[in-house]
């Protein structure tokens, strides 16, 4: 079998806290070339669950990007800690406390958890952390792409 293809995806969510709409963006890059780029926005919402839709979205489209006949090597970058420990600590722990945190409150954002968990059975996803702003070409794409899906559908001011 030939060696694997490198992809990597670099993904990101924002909140703008004043306005109350979250918006989430993402990238994905085979063998260093640029293979899509996607984002979207929604009211109501929080830095979390941007940050979760960001990831499941690109996993998503990467489910429908790729060969089956091919071997990949994939790595999604994010600057979450906490969908990083999400996913490769908690989400075993949630399950079996049926997804009450301690505190007596449920997991929020369950149904995001669950569906990004599912996604990354289908490949072998090697979850990175990478420093937000810290001049990362692919953390900064995402992160102005989050940003964009809500500037261009909202003057912030007047919201």
């Amino acid at each position: 079998m030939s060696n694997p293809i490198p992809i990597h995806i670099y993904s990101d969510g924002g909140y703008f806290e004043k306005q109350d709409i979250g918006g989430w963006g993402m990238v994905i890059f085979k063998d260093k070339q640029e293979l899509l780029r996607l984002s979207g926005w929604q009211k109501h919402a929080s830095s979390l669950e941007m940050e979760l839709k960001a990831a499941l979205n690109a996993l998503q489209q990467l489910n429908h990007s790729l060969s089956p006949l091919e071997s990949y090597q994939i790595t999604l970058f994010t600057d979450s800690r906490i969908l990083i420990e999400g996913l490769s600590q908690k989400i075993k722990h949630w399950r079996q406390t049926h997804w009450i945190h301690k505190s007596g409150n449920p997991i929020k954002y369950q149904p995001l958890w669950e569906a990004l968990d599912t996604l990354t059975q289908h490949h072998h996803i090697q979850w990175q952390w990478v420093k937000a702003h810290n001049g990362n070409h692919g953390n900064t794409l995402a992160d102005q792409l989050a940003r964009e899906a809500v500037t261009e559908r909202y003057d912030l001011d007047k919201v």
